[in-house]
This record gives structure tokens, sequence and C-alpha cells, in this order.
């Protein structure tokens, strides 16, 4: 192993004299989704003349000269199959405050298991300490599990990167504020206008979130890290996440809630999204024989159609089956042993982009998730949405709430529900009509959001010592940059001026008291 990584370090390095600088890519989130948007970013960087290492769960095979995937083959077997394997559909149903735990102590935690136990990840450790990376660029959704390299490779510019919109913990990474008051945890239900109950459910759930990743979670994945690579001077993981000098998160304002946010906080929602390919013919084909048009039908990367079991499969057949004047394609992962109706067809796997640019695509029923919602807004979709975890179920709320979507129920699905629902969509010019207004927006920049994260990300290459954008509040810590100890100082000084007044108006009475007897 050692020796394969000393010829594919000489080989970078003969590519980075002729491509530019030296990018090295922590990509550990295991999703596919994440890999589709970190793809762009890695894939345009290296079509910029930058040699790129990608050590991620997902790999491609045919890739440019410039672009060197490195697998952790052991991610998703730890994660579904392991030990201490997640069933995503089983987290569906967790209520809010038990989801909080399953995602840091069962997908997160889990998943740094698989990475660490990767022959990849051991591939990369045993590069030459003195190997330079020009730039890091690390996907902190889930952590800092391969932070490790960052202190082997003697600490390169980092810039963050997160497909999973603006979470709570972005603060963790760049400072600033979360504004409880008025952006609601990724998945609730609430708008901005919270009601009070609303706001304290609210805040509960910033606090556990808060509490369970700062005490249980983070030094949980320190132990984990730190054994690993046994480096004595090593910080405590989570801290190197302050080096970031720009973070880069998938949200737009056309589609987000309005929140402040620091200079090195940099939007680029939808960067995954490309000018539209040609379909394959069969699919094109299908299309345009739809009578009033087609549905895309695809939940994602992460659920699994074909893990829905038998009774919802044959609910949403026979719910496609009485919407007749539309043709269905549905992605689905495996075959299908049920009986098809003849406005139905069946893909492993569908371009979901470039068919939701297709003209006669009228709907499209997903999961809620982010990169999904963003392809259907940018494509101008209206949207019938199956949220099953995380933000999906916040994501779905906005689009009903500006006129775009409507919500089909997973727990409490039926036929009925199904065809009424798409139904509805379909045949309702509003959906359409808002969405288009919506799609304007998001499409309104003054340069496309792959554009602005290269830029940013090159900009750091240019400037990797400057520290003007970072955020104070990563230098003050809670208690200043709430002004925890200024209220206090005010707080006390309103009580010594109560005690003093008390005192005061005592000795008065008394003196009163004492003139009255004489």
């Amino acid at each position: 192993m050692a020796k394969v990584a000393s010829v594919v370090f000489t080989v970078i390095l003969l590519a980075n004299v002729t491509f530019g600088a030296n990018i090295l890519c922590l990509f550990g989130v295991a999703s596919p989704s994440h890999h589709i948007w970190n793809r762009a970013i890695a894939h345009e960087l290296a079509s910029k003349g930058h040699n790129v290492t990608i050590i991620s769960a997902d790999v491609e095979k045919n890739t440019p000269q410039n672009v060197h995937y490195v697998e952790l083959e052991q991610t998703y077997p730890e994660l579904y199959s392991g030990p201490h394997n997640i069933d995503l559909l089983e987290m569906a149903n967790e209520n809010v405050f038990k989801s909080i735990v399953s995602f840091y102590n069962e997908f997160i935690i889990t998943e740094c298991r698989g990475i660490l136990k990767s022959k990849g990840l051991e591939f990369i450790k045993n590069y030459p300490d003195n190997f330079k990376f020009d730039l890091v660029i690390h996907d902190m959704t889930c952590g800092g599990c391969m932070h490790g390299l960052l202190h082997k490779f003697g600490y390169p510019p980092l810039v963050s990167v997160t497909a999973f919109n603006n979470p709570p913990y972005v603060t963790d990474v760049v400072g600033g504020h979360k504004h409880v008051a008025y952006i609601p945890f990724y998945s609730l239900r609430y708008g901005t206008d919270m009601t009070f109950m609303q706001r304290v459910h609210n805040t509960l759930l910033y606090v556990i979130d808060y509490i369970y990743r700062t005490y249980f979670c983070y030094p949980k994945m320190d132990r984990m890290v730190q054994d690993y690579f046994q480096y004595k001077d090593m910080p405590y993981v989570p801290d190197m996440d302050h080096l970031s000098k720009i973070i880069l998160v998938n949200a737009h304002h056309s589609i987000d809630f309005p929140e402040p946010a620091p200079p090195n906080l940099i939007p680029v929602g939808g960067l995954q999204i490309q000018k539209p390919k040609p379909l394959p013919k069969d699919i094109e084909d299908f299309i345009n024989a739809g009578k009033k048009g087609a549905v895309l039908f695809s939940l994602g990367t992460n659920i699994r159609s074909d893990e829905l079991g038998k009774e919802r499969q044959q609910m949403f057949i026979d719910a496609i089956r009485q919407l007749p004047d539309y043709n269905f394609l549905w992605k689905f992962e495996s075959d299908l042993d049920l009986k098809l109706p003849k406005n139905l067809i069946i893909r492993k796997w569908l371009p979901q982009s470039d068919m939701l640019a297709h003209p006669k695509i009228k709907g499209f029923i997903t999961h809620a998730g982010l990169l999904s919602m963003h392809e259907a807004t940018w494509h101008g979709v209206p949207m019938i949405g199956i949220p099953f975890i995380a933000d999906q179920h916040r994501n779905l709320e906005k689009c009903i709430r500006m006129g775009v979507a409507e919500r089909i129920v997973f727990q409490t699905l039926t036929t009925n529900q199904i065809r009424d629902t798409v139904h509805k969509v379909l045949e309702t010019p509003s959906y359409r009509e808002n969405m288009k207004r919506v799609s304007s927006l998001f499409q309104d920049q003054p340069e496309k959001p792959l554009d602005r994260a290269i830029w940013w990300i090159e900009w750091v290459l240019r400037h990797p010592d400057y520290e003007g954008l970072q955020s104070p509040v990563l230098k003050l810590g809670f208690l200043r940059s709430n002004l925890v100890d200024v209220i206090g100082f005010f707080l006390l000084a309103f009580l010594m001026v109560f005690v003093m007044a008390k005192k005061m108006l005592r000795k008065g009475r008394h003196i009163d008291k004492q003139k009255k007897n004489k």
C-alpha cells in the first residue's frame, strides 16, 4: 500500500506542475445526493486546471486526468449492513427529539466508524508528511472524522462545504448566530412567524441539538479520530473546523428563510444544476406520449422505493392507474413484480434534473430532499412531497407555503390520498404559475451558483492567510458573543441599586419613626 501511495503522489505532484493547485477533498458523507453536489464542485475545479484528490464513499469511474478518487469502501457497509446499521424508514417514524440523537449517534458516529476502517483512508494516511496540498475542501455535514489529515499535511487553507442547506452547526464552523426566534429547526414544519409555544419547542430543539452535539457526539468522534491517527500534538478535532476560511452552503434566499450570516458564509444553492442533456429516446418518447404530460416519481438516493413494502407500492400503482391522462416515470431501484398500468414505466436510474427540464413534465413526486427541491424549482415543476427524515419536512413546508407543492403523509398513505393530491397539483394552474414565479427568482442571479462557488474557492487560494472575513464569535466564545456577561453585569447592577434603595428607604422610615416618637 505504501509503494502504491508513493507512485500515486508522484503522479499527482507532476500533474500539479501542469494543472495548478493541488486540492484535497474530504467528502466523507455517505450519501449519493451529497456526492452529486460535491462532485460538481470538484470536477469544475478540475476543469479549471486544478489537480483534485477526492476521498469519498462514492467514486466515479470515468474521470478527467487530473481527478483522483480514493474510495472509503467500508462506509456504506458499516452504515447499512454492519453491527450498528441504520434504517432510514424506521428513523422516519421517530419524533423530532429522538431524531437528533439518531442523527448524531447512529448516522454520524457509525459513518465515522466506516471511514476509519477503510483502506482508502489508510492509503492517504501513508502519503509522505511533506506532501504539499495547497487547499483542503471538507464536507462538514457529518463532522471532522478525517481532520487528522489536516494535521498530517500541515494545515493547508480549509474550505468547508455542505449540501445540507444551512444547518444549526454551521456556527461551529464559521461563527455567527442562529436566530432561534425566527429560524425553525431543520426538522420542523414551522415558518418564521412562530407562535409562542412553537418558539418554545424550537428553542428546546436547538438547545438539545447543541448539547448532544457538543457534549456527546463531538467528544466521541474526537476519541475515535485521535485513536486512529495517534498524532500527539493534534488539537481537539471539532476545533479544527474553526480554520475554515469560507463555507459554501446549499441555500438561496428565494426558497430559504432569510437570516443574517458572517461574510464568509457563501450561499451557492443549486450549484449541481447543469445545462440539460438530451434524454434517452425511450424516456423522451414516453414523456411525449402522455396526453396531458408526464410526472417524474423519485424518492432520491437514500430512501429506496423498493423498500416501501408491497402494500404501499401497490397503492402508488393503483393511484397512477386512475390518472390515465398522464404518463409516470418511477425511479425504482430493483425489479418490481407487480402488474404495471400502461401509463407507468420504472427505471433503476433516471436523469432527474434533465427530465425536470423537459416542458412536458408537469409534476414531480419527491421525498422533498434539498437537491430535488432545488432542481424542481429551477425548472419550474410543481411538487407532490412525501417527506421522511431530517430537513425534508421543512423543505416541503416552505414549498407548500409558497403555493408550489402539496404533501402526502407517508405514515397514513392510501391510494385515494395519493391520487387526489397528485390530481390537485396537476390540474390546478396556480401551482405551476407560482412555481414559475419562484423559479424566476431562483434563476435571477449575477452568476451561476457553481461559478460563484469556484470563484470563492480560488479566492482562498489567492489569499490563504486572510482572516478579515471570519466571524469574531469564534474567538469571543458563547458568553461574550451573546452578551451573557454584560447582561449579568446589568442584572447585578440593578440588584445592587435595588438593595441599596431598599436599605435607604428603611433607614428613612426609621429616622421618620424616631422623629415622631420625639
